[in-house]
């Protein structure tokens, strides 16, 4: 709806005869002597707030202990500056310490070093013994090698090579064995001389440099070339031809090279049931060890606990302890607090504009009256608010600028908090304006008794003047009571 001109006029006539009505009853019907009139100056104006709080450490703390003891000692008195670290008051910690010993004893008779040498010279003495009969295998192959050959050769120096059997299968045997070969003709005794390689070499080389990795290399050589001439044994046709003194020759060659199959096939079994049985007693003893490290650590960490000590550097506040007293748990025993004294407060919710981080504050304690001020700056204010008789309120921390030893936790503070500061503006007393429905008046002094209402726009204010944004000129003269 659209409000006319005329309207408005209206309504601010009745609004300013309602004023000046109420100011006629205010001081109208007083005498003359009850107004006094001021001029409009220049000056500062600072806005702050009044707060109340107290001085606190920024760290402090009630000590006790987690279990019950005897105190057996009181280092510190009332008073006293400690550091961090400090032993303050100790417990009795005999039996722990008793504990401590018998499990210290538990840990030092179990060794994973010595159960990992006892196992590595169980798999050494393995790995020797394999090596060993490997030697033997590889030697004992050789033999029956040179002997098939030899008979081989009495037999069928008539026939040729292509009817010969044995012929066809020897180069891989004697590769595996000894090493590459590959004449074209049967070989003879002197031909296999010349060869060092396979796992004749391998095995020669482990016993030049018995490292557990050259064995093993050398058991696996072995078991390859021991089953290459089982298999070339194998492939030798028992023929009519063949006498009775060569047939045994032939099966004893292939039962002693089975025999040597199985020999170095178990070695290399037990080798490995061997680690992994070594394994599992390293583990167990490792696990027993690390219990028994647990335990001794836990009991460590009792008596560590037997002893209070100071978190932070600071002094003793309180000490509620003599030596020889029997104390419970988690029954304070000493209290301390640091040197950084900051002061506590709570901010309304209309004032919480006004308190913000960094905002400068004068500070005075009830102990030393209204004439003594310590300066102070906020350092921190709530986000959250805290409801107290049903208000919201915000808490706020404040720090000294500067120390003073006169300042002492729990002393009762008076805050006020420098919001703004405006330079040179115009000011008049607090009292001289009139306040109704939102908007500000102030009586004007036109002189010879003459009145003048006049609406005008405030800004900071102290606790003595006002800010005039507009309405008022310098020098001018207005009324308070």
């Amino acid at each position: 709806m659209k409000i006319s001109k005329r309207t408005i006029i209206i309504i601010s006539a009745i609004v300013l005869i309602g004023i000046i009505v109420w100011l006629y009853f205010i001081f109208g019907t007083k005498a003359p002597a009850t107004l006094t009139s001021v001029e409009v100056k220049s000056a500062n104006i600072t806005e702050s707030v009044n707060l109340s709080g107290q001085v606190k450490a920024s760290q402090g703390v009630d000590l006790s202990f987690e279990s019950q003891g005897k105190v057996v000692a009181n280092y510190v008195k009332v008073g006293d500056k400690i550091y961090a670290g400090q032993a303050l008051v100790a417990i009795d910690s005999s039996i722990l310490r008793s504990q401590l010993k018998q499990a210290q004893a538990q840990l030092d008779i179990l060794s994973v070093d010595t159960v990992k040498s006892k196992t590595f010279s169980s798999l050494q003495v393995a790995y020797q013994n394999s090596l060993s009969a490997a030697q033997k295998s590889v030697d004992n192959a050789k033999s029956v090698l040179l002997t098939m050959i030899d008979l081989q050769n009495d037999h069928f120096k008539t026939q040729t090579t292509q009817n010969i059997p044995l012929f066809n299968t020897k180069a891989v045997a004697i590769t595996a064995l000894l090493g590459q070969y590959s004449g074209g003709s049967m070989p003879t005794s002197e031909d296999l001389g010349a060869l060092n390689g396979g796992a004749f070499g391998l095995v020669q080389t482990a016993i030049q440099n018995p490292t557990q990795t050259n064995i093993d290399v050398a058991l696996s050589g072995t078991i390859i070339a021991l089953q290459d001439l089982s298999d070339m044994l194998g492939a030798v046709p028992i023929v009519d031809t063949l006498s009775p003194a060569e047939r045994i020759v032939l099966s004893t060659s292939k039962t002693s090279i089975n025999a040597e199959i199985v020999t170095t096939t178990t070695n290399i079994q037990a080798i490995a049931n061997l680690k992994v049985d070594n394994s599992a007693t390293v583990s167990t003893a490792s696990a027993q060890v690390e219990a028994a490290q647990a335990n001794v650590d836990a009991v460590r960490a009792q008596i560590a606990k037997t002893v209070i000590v100071a978190l932070f550097d600071g002094q003793v506040d309180k000490d509620n302890v003599v030596v020889g007293q029997l104390i419970s748990s988690n029954t304070p025993v000493v209290t301390i607090s640091n040197d950084n004294l900051e002061v506590d407060t709570a901010v309304s919710e209309i004032d919480l504009p006004n308190a913000k981080v960094g905002g400068k504050a004068n500070v005075t304690l009830d102990a030393y009256g209204n004439g003594v001020n310590f300066p102070a700056v906020i350092f921190s204010v709530d986000s959250a608010p805290t409801i107290i008789n049903g208000v919201p309120t915000y808490g706020a921390k404040l720090k000294f600028d500067a120390l003073d030893s006169r300042i002492k936790p729990g002393m009762t503070a008076n805050i006020t908090m420098i919001s703004e500061t405006h330079a040179n503006v115009l000011v008049i007393p607090k009292s001289a304006v009139i306040q109704n429905n939102g908007q500000y008046f102030v009586l004007v002094d036109l002189g010879n008794s003459k009145k003048e209402t006049r609406p005008i726009v405030v800004g900071l204010h102290d606790d003595k003047n006002i800010e005039i944004i507009s309405g008022l000129q310098l020098g001018e003269k207005v009324f308070t009571y």
